[in-house]
């Protein structure tokens, strides 16, 4: 059974304009469908060393795209390897702001209710959210870090509170009544 070439699809009125750039829009659909790929697998795997070895399994074969999007494909490659060979071995960084986003966006729905909004002291409440909260785990927090020790790392590191700033603002001077 010989293979028929496909026929394209005439363009919609007011688009015949594009019949010239099909050819052209086809390679770009693999670039895209390939740095989705990409993409895909770096999100969920991370940057490490083995990353372009899962890459090359994951992708479409060169053979199966156009000359110019098996170029892409290749520079988008050797980057990668680039980059991954900067990462010490056996670790992995992560590769996508996402994770990141994620955690910022449960940060400030957690901090929605309060009146002020500001990075405070819950930034230290940031650990919670990446992890399975387990009694022991949360027993092991509460006894290996002193109140004292983390009042001391906010005061040196975050300073006073939007709060107390504004009430030491809005503090009313003490009249001295001898001299009123």
């Amino acid at each position: 059974m010989g293979s028929r070439r496909h026929r394209p699809r005439p363009l919609p009125e007011g688009f015949a304009w594009a019949s010239a750039y099909r050819e052209d829009l086809a390679v770009y659909a693999q670039m895209m469908e390939q740095s989705k790929a990409i993409q895909s697998v770096l999100k969920s795997e991370g940057l490490h060393a083995g990353v372009c070895a899962s890459l090359q399994a994951t992708l479409a074969p060169r053979t199966a795209l156009a000359p110019r999007a098996a170029r892409f494909t290749d520079r988008v490659l050797e980057q990668v390897e680039v980059q991954a060979a900067k990462i010490p071995p056996g670790a992995t960084w992560l590769a996508s702001s996402d994770i990141i986003e994620s955690v910022f966006g449960k940060y400030k729905m957690f901090t929605a209710r309060g009146p002020l909004k500001e990075i405070g002291r819950l930034v230290l409440a940031i650990p919670a959210f990446l992890t399975d909260l387990t009694g022991p785990l949360i027993h092991e927090a509460m006894t290996s870090v002193r109140t004292l020790d983390v009042e001391c790392w906010v005061k040196t590191h975050l300073g006073d509170s939007m709060l107390a700033r504004r009430r030491q603002a809005f503090k009313a001077p003490k009249l001295d009544m001898k001299t009123a």
